[in-house]
Formats: C-alpha cells, sequence, structure tokens
C-alpha cells in the first residue's frame, strides 16, 4: 500500500514538472446582447435576427422568436424591420 502511494505522490510530481511555467491567457468575455435581450435593448426594432432565429414584437409588445436550426452558427444579432415612428 505503501508503494502504491509513492508511486502515485512520483506521478504527480512528473506530471506538475511538465506544466507551463507561464499562466494561460484568459480573456475577458465580451458583453453581448443575446437575441432574447435585443428587444429590450432597441425598443424601435419591430423584428430581429442572429441569421438561425428570427424575433418579432407583437402589436401588444410580445416577443416571439423561431427555434434555431441544429446545424446553424448565430451571429450578431441585428435589426431587420423598425417600428414606424407614429406621425
Amino acid at each position: 500500500m505503501r508503494l502504491l502511494g509513492t508511486l502515485t505522490f512520483a506521478a504527480l510530481l512528473m506530471c506538475g514538472a511538465s506544466a507551463p511555467s507561464t499562466p494561460p491567457v484568459t480573456v475577458a468575455p465580451v458583453a453581448e446582447i443575446s437575441i432574447h435581450d435585443y428587444g429590450d435593448h432597441d425598443a424601435n426594432c419591430a423584428e430581429w435576427t442572429d441569421r438561425c432565429r428570427t424575433c418579432s414584437r407583437s402589436e401588444a409588445g410580445e416577443q416571439v422568436c423561431s427555434n434555431i436550426g441544429p446545424t446553424c452558427q448565430p451571429a450578431a444579432v441585428t435589426c431587420v424591420r423598425r417600428i414606424k415612428p407614429a406621425q
């Protein structure tokens, strides 16, 4: 049993010796507006998309979004139709 503990300790030391000497670079996440939050950030947008899903705002102000396709890779969310301003 003591031999197993010694071998485990030696293996841990060898793994630690091969670790890189510099810490990995971490990148702070960029604050992105999700497709579900976009309508809250752009109140004049009636329809928006990330090229995978499309969301729209009903006359009552409710948000409705389509489902994403199985192989779609979302892009940045953009407004595709604006609400006409009241005249």
